[in-house]
């Protein structure tokens, strides 16, 4: 063979392996198996990095060619071989290859060092690829089938109290572990009330259930529990943790989000509603389409936008630049991640930039849950709390769709008649129209007539020249305006003619009347110097219409326009100047008197003078003003023939039809405003609406803005390596339908993920952890459920019922759940972290639980419910981004005293207080709380402003219960210190415990006193 310049590397190879082959090489069998190993090896462990799109290193391993190219392989010789060098350590430090990642072992790297020197065998057209896992066979994947009840005929039936309690034991068992007595009645009750409403029972609440020996004592108590609405407010927050919810938007501005609220009032009414599941999802993701009519439907869009935005990337840079395509690609990721991460606790984000590594998850799965969501926005929306007004507007939308879907095929069969010659003339007017737009435009824009409903209304304009001039031309400037995006040749009128008198005597119109317009007196005949009105006339643009008037004797001259420029749904008439020019070329219209039928004086921009005042828009580039206008003129004329009178009828239908529409649509009472999913709202900056047409996704390599590959299609992930995980839409489907699709296939029955999920979830808020320890990811990188047939029992529960109070009744009314937090030495040699729940796991009140029992044991706490939440900072607002003082704020102020789910809450600057607490991040999902016990959390309940000006009000609360006989007979003791304590923990101090709390006060006062008991263990935690 002879090798030259014309040889191909792939050639090249393959020469040489057979040359090896001959000189006693390896046998082709061998070099099979030597390229299966290594070829695994590259794709799993180099082509991440090493493929023809990055070639980092300037190497890629995606193809023979690509590889024996770089040089980094010589065949047949492995210790010449680059490529062997980055894979073994030299010296004492680790191998260059894989950077950032373990070390290849040694095995692996003798399986390379063998390839190579087998003569780096590549069969042909063999292109490596990433792996992509399809292995379903994973515990969250599999069937939810319904497990049966332990059968556990030697336990004591009391530690049998719910079908719960079976698993649990059985696993006890199993272990070895022996479960501790049951909780006493006063740590029942209050770890009931903190698990169901967040706020601590009241002395009172805990001696009459203490008291009550009647039977069903306990489930009463649940049910109380259950139906008071500070049930909703205390797992709304739960639920508001892992879907982010906030009040600003986060990243570099932090803008303020006024009307976010509402979808935390939903959430909270859903909960108390004790809504199905299924309608909680689908209302989250689709309601504006699955439930027109209902507020609801709309209110609960505000989950898709509950996450940070980048407002500076949305607002400040276009669409079409890298940085806009970014913020934009990351905005839809939230969206995705947020629903996949909520809904079904699984990490689909890991899949922007590459396959999942661990999960059957793959970038068009990705991409396809982005395009679900690729015409939304997040943005203020209107709702409304009348169901027959809403519905009114979810009908009326979709028919003005189908006016606006009828107008868009409209326009598109003309640009299909009109041919190359009506596409050519289009492109050129779009190119043409930057270049000939103003200069420099003086303030005063010209006359503007009075605003009419219809196009064929008649207006006219008319300048008293003072004096008889022998006329040459007459030039019509156009105005120029940014309203409603007309810009050049605003108001220019459609049909126009322009006619000139002589005389005036009696034929003059009389001066303008008390209603502004002037009355029409006999006058002689006109002399038409132009006739536009027999057909239409493009829009001129900037350029100037020219008129000659061959030495016309003229005195009074004036613009009737026939058919009027429409501006937004209204037409009118606008002209910025008119020149008379005599043979000497001057302009003998400058400063003439100006006479109209109507006029808008909105001085300086707007009034009859504006028309002779010498001042006019001039075009930035004449020329192309000039041949703007004839391409425009062009295509008037093309239009005119394709757009018959029949077709002109049917067009005006359509816009009529538009016009009534979007007028009535206005007319309708706008309700209030949520921050939520949207196609439709007010632009802002580059910020402006789809109009409900989605953008073009495309699966990006790496994640890549700038390297798109193939268009995303709709789509959600596999359930099974049979699953068809595309959505079955129509061509002309709406964006609504997508969205649809998804929440439809998150509530299907035979969703395994939904239903252990939100059942996981469900026992961690009962238990403190879940039965998988980690709530937002299910797949192989999360930990395995610890009772895998209880969640799958739990999860077919919830399905069937659909009904979270089903639930709780079911948790806390199970032996398990109301066992005590004792510690017991032999238990714990076993299983020292419960996982397997031999006692109650103790827990320190959350951020919120603390702040709003410190609020409640002070008398402070306001009940009031729902509204724009509280703030607990000064706002000091400026142009850039808010300024958030907490320092400033006073803790007294009534206002405050709500309870903590409804305050503000900022993302930038959180709050400093309640993140000592380990309250939630909220720009990020918090599935579960972090509890740390840190020096700084107890010098914060000693010193925060916040607890010294509590401290005084529940001193002042004691002190006049104890100086009162009722109050001091229903403290149970006529001293402030033991009313103070009861109302801390729940029970009377004991005479040990109350003298030093006297002693304690009566040296450094009450008030220091309940500072104290703020910071009791038996406060701050959860038996």
């Amino acid at each position: 063979m002879i090798i030259n310049k014309h040889t191909s590397v792939g050639r090249f190879v393959r020469w040489a392996a057979m040359v090896l082959l001959l000189l006693g090489g390896t046998e082709p069998e061998a070099q099979d198996d030597r390229f299966s190993a290594v070829r695994s090896l590259f794709e799993s462990r180099c082509l991440s990095c090493h493929n023809n799109h990055d070639r980092q290193g300037d190497f890629s391993l995606e193809t023979s060619e690509a590889l024996t190219d770089s040089g980094y392989v010589v065949p047949g010789r492995a210790d010449e071989s680059h490529l062997l060098s980055v894979l073994v350590p030299d010296g004492n430090e680790r191998p260059a290859m894989p950077r950032d990642a373990d070390p290849l072992k040694p095995d692996q790297v003798q399986q390379v060092r063998d390839w190579v020197a087998a003569g780096a065998p590549w069969p042909d057209d063999v292109r490596l690829v990433e792996p992509v896992v399809q292995d379903f066979d994973w515990w969250s994947f599999r069937p939810l089938v319904r497990p049966a009840i332990p059968d556990l005929p030697d336990v004591d039936e009391s530690l049998l109290s719910s079908p719960i309690d079976a698993f649990i034991l059985e696993k006890q068992i199993e272990k070895g572990l022996t479960p501790v007595e049951p909780a006493d009645r006063r740590t029942l009750i209050r770890r009931l009330s903190f698990d169901l409403t967040g706020l601590p029972p009241t002395p009172e609440q805990i001696r009459a259930f203490e008291a009550d020996d009647r039977p069903g004592a306990w489930d009463r108590l649940v049910e109380q529990l259950l139906a008071s609405e500070r049930y909703g407010e205390r797992w709304a927050r739960h639920w508001l943790d892992v879907v982010r919810y906030a009040d600003t938007c986060g990243y570099d501005k932090d803008k303020l989000r006024p009307n976010a609220w509402p979808y935390r009032d939903y959430v909270i009414r859903s909960f108390n509603q004790d809504k199905p599941y299924s309608r909680f999802v689908q209302e989250q993701i689709a309601g504006d389409a699955l439930f027109p009519g209902n507020p609801d439907g709309i209110l609960g869009l505000g989950f898709i936008a509950a996450g940070p935005w980048d407002f500076i990337g949305h607002v400040e840079v276009p669409e079409s630049k890298i940085d806009g395509m970014v913020a934009r690609n990351l905005d839809r990721d939230e969206m995705a991640s947020n629903v996949m991460n909520a809904f079904c606790s699984v990490t689909i984000q890991c899949a922007r930039c590459h396959n999942h590594k661990f999960d059957p998850f793959t970038q068009e799965h990705y991409y396809g849950l982005q395009a679900v969501f690729a015409a939304v926005d997040r943005a203020d929306r209107p709702f409304d709390t009348d169901p027959e007004v809403e519905q009114r507007r979810s009908q009326m939308k979709a028919a003005l769709q189908q006016v606006k879907a009828d107008l868009k095929a409209f326009d598109t069969d003309v640009q299909t008649r009109g041919g190359d010659k009506l596409k050519t003339l289009t492109q050129r007017i779009a190119e043409l129209t930057p270049q000939a737009g103003p200069a420099d435009k003086p303030p005063e824009f010209g006359y503007h007539s009075q605003l009419v409903a219809d196009a064929d209304s008649v207006k006219w304009v008319e300048i008293d020249l003072g004096r008889h001039v022998e006329v040459a031309q007459v030039i019509l400037h156009p105005c120029h305006d940014e309203f409603a995006g007309i810009g050049a040749g605003f108001g220019f009128p459609v049909r126009f003619r322009v006619e000139a008198w002589a005389e005036a005597a009696a034929s003059r119109p009389s001066a303008d009347t008390e209603s502004g317009v002037p009355a029409e007196q006999e006058r002689g005949p006109s002399l038409i110097l132009a006739d536009f009105t027999g057909g239409d006339v493009a829009n001129p643009g900037l350029a100037a219409v020219d008129i000659p008037a061959d030495g016309a004797h003229v005195r009074y001259l004036r613009v009737s326009a026939t058919r009027l420029a429409e501006r937004k749904n209204d037409y009118m008439l606008a002209l910025a100047e008119v020149e008379v020019r005599d043979k000497r070329g001057d302009n003998v219209a400058l400063s003439a008197a100006v006479t109209a039928i109507d006029s808008i004086e909105a001085p300086v921009r707007w009034r009859k003078t504006n028309l002779t005042d010498g001042l006019w828009p001039q075009a930035a580039d004449p020329a192309a003003a000039a041949e703007l206008a004839d391409a425009e003129r062009r295509r008037g004329k093309i239009l005119s023939e394709i757009l018959t009178p029949d077709r002109v009828a049917v067009q005006q239908k359509l816009l009529q039809e538009q016009d009534r529409l979007t007028r009535e649509l206005d007319g309708l009472p706008v309700g209030q405003m949520v921050y939520a999913a949207a196609t439709e709202f007010s632009p802002q900056g580059n910020f402006k609406p789809t109009g409900g047409t989605p953008r073009t996704v495309h699966v990006l390599h790496r994640g890549n803005v700038q390297q798109p590959k193939q268009v995303a299609v709709p789509a959600a992930i596999p359930l099974s390596s049979s699953d068809n995980w595309r959505f079955d839409l129509s061509a002309d489907h709406t964006e609504a339908e997508r969205r649809v699709a998804l929440a439809r296939w998150i509530t299907r029955d035979d969703n395994p993920l939904t239903w252990r999920s939100i059942a996981n979830r469900i026992w961690q808020y009962h238990f403190g952890r879940g039965l998988v320890s980690t709530p937002n990811d299910l797949g192989r990188m999360g930990q395995l459920p610890t009772h895998p047939e209880l969640l799958d029992w739990l999860a077919d529960e919830f399905r069937r019922t659909q009904s979270f109070r089903h639930m709780h009744r079911l948790i806390v009314n199970s032996a398990t759940w109301r066992r005590s937090s004792a510690h017991d030495a032999q238990n714990a040699s076993i299983d020292g972290d419960n996982q397997y729940l031999w006692r109650m796991n103790r827990r320190r009140l959350s951020a919120e639980e603390f702040r709003d029992a410190v609020l409640m044991v002070s008398g402070s706490l306001n009940l009031e419910m729902g509204g724009p939440g509280f703030y607990l900072f000064e706002l000091e607002k400026t142009e850039h981004s808010p300024h958030f003082e907490y320092h400033k704020f006073d803790p007294n102020d009534p206002a405050s005293h709500r309870r903590s789910v409804y305050r503000f809450i900022v993302r930038s600057q959180p709050d400093p207080f309640m993140t000592t607490l380990d309250c939630a991040d909220s720009s990020q999902s918090t599935p579960r709380r972090t509890e740390t016990l840190t020096s700084l959390q107890a010098l914060s309940l000693l010193n925060n402003r916040f607890n010294l000006a509590m401290a005084e009000r529940f001193a002042d609360r004691v002190a006049a219960a104890a100086a009162g006989a009722a109050e001091a007979a229903e403290a149970g003791d006529a001293k402030p210190e033991a009313y103070a304590f009861a109302l801390v923990t729940g029970r009377p101090p004991t005479d040990a415990e109350l003298t030093p709390l006297v002693d304690y006060s009566a040296k450094h006062g009450l008030p220091s006193l309940c500072r104290v008991l703020f910071n009791l263990s038996e406060f701050v935690f959860v038996d």
